[in-house]
């Protein structure tokens, strides 16, 4: 896709809700990517903190974004509502939904591109990729490793192993897009389940390329769960699909 913005634009999508303690490092990571072609859409989810204000902050720098746009709600909508408020502000041929409290490795982008093109050229049904991931703590110390499994397509209806911010086709989310806001649980998968089904594929890199930070907010509980698990002294691997329940990915 070639635009006004240039040849092979990626779109990042940031939704965000309270959480302007975490949202700057989310931002940075966007600015810090490799791949030259990214525009940035953030939307604020009616939050009550200043999530705002930082965020008008961090866009403020000088940065090697082709644009950066904040879209303000003025009521809280759930994620895929502030997803779908952005949908006709999504100008790339790629697309990445990245939550507010992660963040992306400097070559993140650049490399699930170059693997989706090269993927692609034997597989024109490959919509998505997405890899394994660093696990972080509220202060972004590193915990474990978090992995992801090999592309099932009958597993994406039993168990929740696609990450978020798993790179696409912005042509494989507008297919399925807008989604229901009535969804305020489970909205990731959701929206994989949406995509799987309409006759997209995916594959999995299996290195660490993003980090996923675990709190007592995050909105499936994993972070609840791994951080206790942690104080007890297990450590190691963890499958996501294993914290990541279907009714609360």
């Amino acid at each position: 896709m070639t635009n006004a913005f240039g040849a092979h634009l990626l779109t990042i999508l940031i939704p965000n809700y309270n959480y302007a303690e975490y949202i700057g490092k989310s931002i940075e990571s966007v600015m810090a990517q490799d791949y030259p072609a990214i525009e940035l859409v953030v939307v604020d989810d009616g939050s009550q903190d200043d999530s705002v204000d930082e965020v008008r902050r961090i866009l403020t720098r000088k940065n090697r974004l082709v644009r950066s746009e904040l879209i303000v709600l003025d009521h809280n909508r759930g994620k895929l509502g502030a997803i779908n408020a952005a949908l006709s502000r999504i100008r790339g041929e790629y697309l990445i939904t990245l939550d507010a409290d992660d963040w992306l490795s400097e070559a993140y982008a650049s490399r699930c591109i170059s693997e989706l093109r090269k993927r692609r050229s034997r597989d024109p049904s490959l919509g998505f990729i997405y890899s394994d991931c660093h696990l972080v703590d509220d202060n972004a110390n590193a915990i474990d490793e978090g992995h992801s499994v090999t592309f099932d397509r009958d597993l994406v209806g039993k168990v929740s192993f696609l990450p978020e911010p798993a790179l696409m086709l912005t042509r494989a989310f507008m297919e399925v897009a807008p989604f229901d806001e009535t969804i305020r649980i489970a909205t990731k998968h959701h929206k994989w389940r949406r995509v799987v089904a309409n006759g997209w594929v995916g594959h999995h890199i299996p290195e660490p390329l993003f980090y996923y930070r675990m709190h007592t907010n995050n909105l499936s509980g994993i972070g609840q769960r791994v951080m206790t698990e942690v104080g007890q002294g297990r450590c190691g691997e963890r499958i996501l699909s294993g914290y990541w329940d279907i009714a609360r990915a």
